[in-house]
């Protein structure tokens, strides 16, 4: 495809284009060699110059005088001002807008600035296009103003030229809800990030099990510890690549004891490589006390697990996003019910050589077409494409 075909992108957003998170990461890989004189990106949350960022891009970062409140105890005082700062400042947008002349505006449907796309999107009568990591309907909450908001983003996902949902349990979703289509847009690998060899036999006799998701998530600590617990009593280790602080863990016994090492922060492509060459098992949760939003969702680090040639213990609900993309394919080593004796008999059936190596293959198979950047970066740039033309 000639560069000279791809549209103008204005970027409009709260996720930072950036690799810092799940999202951010997904957006950076899309945009990363999108031609630098057709993308302008406005994000609502500032960076550090020290993180990877796309260099020759301009960037605005807006962060309103409000924004700092949002996670201070007068929060629920000031919602209603921090709200209305949010959905109000479209002007210096719109001189971007009137010096950019964007052919389409993208955003992702996090915190609010979508609205913003949303609205600009429909007064200078330029094409939207949608990026759905989260369901936002049940992952947000803006009190009395909530029900509006919902009301507003039926209207934005159905007014959007194109909708990029996370997984298939999403796009199934609203289009029950809201009558339209979507496309899949998984979390994809970088275009030039390395892919490891699978990792088979190692002939030893304790495991490394590694856990590089968050650790915020409501139940993720408490499973991550019974984790810990069972893998101690086998002699092995549990690695974990995610932030964390010695408050987050205090109440956690298992996560305290010696076989369980947490490491800094490491870059994909570094944390891969460690993952590789080090580790023996990978570790995925999913949320049975937020089993509702994970059902839309599709965890992002099962990208890089892939990628590392790992196989992957799979635990959580069997409706969430990507423990039933697993469970659809054949995928064997998933435990659906937050029951101890079950995931201790998984984390046993581990240390079998040949099953664990199976499942690394298998999950290779699974995983190595369906998130790679060549596909997705097509499904985003043909969606794109298809429905510009139309216009």
């Amino acid at each position: 495809m000639q560069q000279n075909e791809l549209p103008k992108i204005l970027y409009l957003s709260d996720v930072p284009v950036e690799l810092s998170s799940a999202g951010a990461t997904l957006m950076y890989r899309l945009f990363e060699h999108y031609p630098k004189d057709k993308l302008v990106v406005i994000q609502a949350k500032g960076v550090s110059d020290n993180e990877p960022r796309i260099p020759g891009i301009p960037y605005h970062v807006f962060t309103g005088k409000l924004d700092r409140i949002r996670l201070t105890r007068f929060a629920k005082h000031t919602k209603g001002l921090v709200l209305a700062a949010q959905l109000l400042a479209t002007g210096r947008t719109e001189k971007i807008i009137r010096s950019f002349k964007p052919d389409i505006i993208v955003t992702v449907t996090i915190r609010l600035l979508w609205v913003n796309a949303y609205r600009l999107s429909k007064k200078y009568n330029i094409p939207l296009y949608v990026i759905l990591h989260d369901d936002w309907l049940t992952t947000e909450n803006h009190g009395k103003w909530q029900s509006k908001l919902n009301k507003v983003f039926a209207n934005m996902y159905r007014h959007a030229s194109e909708r990029f949902c996370i997984s298939p349990n999403m796009e199934k979703n609203y289009f029950s809800l809201f009558g339209v289509h979507g496309k899949i847009l998984y979390p994809s690998r970088g275009k030039n990030d390395h892919i490891f060899p699978v990792v088979t036999n190692r002939n030893k006799q304790s495991l490394k099990f590694c856990y590089a998701g968050s650790l915020f998530t409501g139940d993720f600590k408490p499973m991550l510890d019974t984790l810990a617990g069972i893998i101690g009593k086998l002699h092995g280790e549990l690695h974990v690549f995610s932030y964390w602080n010695k408050e987050m863990m205090a109440q956690y016994k298992n996560l305290n004891e010696p076989h369980v090492i947490f490491h800094s922060f490491m870059h994909a492509e570094a944390l891969m490589r460690k993952m590789n060459e080090e580790m023996d098992v990978a570790v995925l949760l999913n949320s049975f006390l937020h089993e509702g939003p994970f059902r839309y969702n599709f965890t992002s680090k099962l990208v890089d697990y892939v990628s590392a040639g790992l196989p992957v213990l799979f635990w959580g609900p069997a409706s969430s996003g990507s423990t039933d993309w697993a469970l659809s394919l054949g995928y064997e080593p998933i435990v659906t019910t937050n029951d101890n004796e079950r995931i201790a008999a998984l984390v046993n059936d581990f240390h079998n050589d040949d099953k664990r190596a199976a499942w690394a293959k298998k999950i290779r198979e699974m995983g190595i077409n369906e998130f790679s950047y060549e596909k997705n970066y097509h499904t985003f740039i043909d969606g794109v494409l298809s429905t510009v033309i139309k216009q």
